[in-house]
């Protein structure tokens, strides 16, 4: 099973280091809007991620269930034509 492909990230939304994160230009700590921003996006992130997860181990749970479903099925087929077949010979 292979997972959807994630959107691409803006380059320019990439480009910074941790630093940068910390200090502005002057060297006092970064605040306000920006941090938040960046702050909610990965808190954003990390639920989605969370989430997909969880997404994932109940999409693997049902499609094992469907499987085994298939199979019971397929076996109770091949039974009937079994026993069909051994009653009229």
């Amino acid at each position: 099973m292979q997972s959807p492909n994630l959107p691409e990230l803006p380059k320019h939304e990439l480009e910074f280091s941790f630093d940068s994160l910390l200090n502005n230009n002057s060297g006092d700590f970064v605040s306000g809007p920006e941090v938040e921003r960046v702050q909610k996006r990965a808190s954003n992130v990390l639920k989605l991620a969370q989430e997909n997860e969880k997404l994932n181990a109940e999409l693997k749970a049902m499609t094992e269930r469907l499987e085994a479903a298939e199979r019971k099925r397929k076996e109770l087929e091949q039974r009937a034509k079994k026993s069909s077949g051994n009653t009229s010979s």
